[in-house]
Formats: structure tokens, sequence, C-alpha cells
């Protein structure tokens, strides 16, 4: 779910930009799935490939892989122009944003 070595790497931060970036990274993925269910619902591929590989890279650099995969899962679909089943996979984005929110605040406070 989490990669330790990126967590490792944001630690050297300092405990109030750590939360800082921790909660842009949240609202930035909150903004980016609006876009997304919005491009999705207008069969616009190019938006939801774009708005998916923001979501992608934000996961990768703050360590939440498995966000990062559902999000890249997302962005190749929108890439191959075929939308079928993202919706689902987004759900499960969605899903997982919870408890990658739990194990960062519990990963980052030790």
């Amino acid at each position: 779910m989490l990669d330790t070595a990126v967590l490792d790497e944001l630690r050297g931060l300092g405990d109030d930009d750590l939360r800082d970036l921790v909660d842009l990274y949240f609202a930035d993925v909150a903004t980016q799935l609006t876009r997304l269910r919005e491009a999705l619902e207008s069969d616009d591929y190019d938006g939801v490939a774009a708005a998916a590989h923001r979501v992608k890279g934000a996961s990768l650099s703050i360590g939440a892989s498995l966000v990062a995969s559902l999000a890249s899962e997302v962005e190749e679909a929108g890439k191959a122009r075929n939308l079928d089943g993202v919706g689902e996979v987004l759900d499960a984005l969605e899903t997982e944003l919870d408890p990658t929110r739990s194990a960062l605040t519990a990963e980052l406070s030790v």
C-alpha cells in the first residue's frame, strides 16, 4: 500500500512540512477525482488520462503506491480510448484513500 523508501525520504521534511504535504496531496486528489468523474461522464478520454496521470504522479511522490497503481490503470484506459470498467476502478481508488490517509498518518508520525 505504501512505499517505505519514499516515506523514509519524506520524514526528512520535518513534521509541519510533512503534514502540509499530506494535506495538500489529499486536497489535490479530491480535485482530480472530481475532474476524473466529470471527464468519464462526458467520455473525455484525454481528460480522464490527464487527471489520472496527475493523481498517479502525486501518489507516487507521497508513497501511496496502491492509489498510484489504480490511477495508472485509469490513465492507460483513457489513453487507449476505452473507458469500460473505469468507473469501478475509480470507486476502488476512492475507497483506498481513507486507509491510505490512515496509513500515511501512522507511518509519518513515527
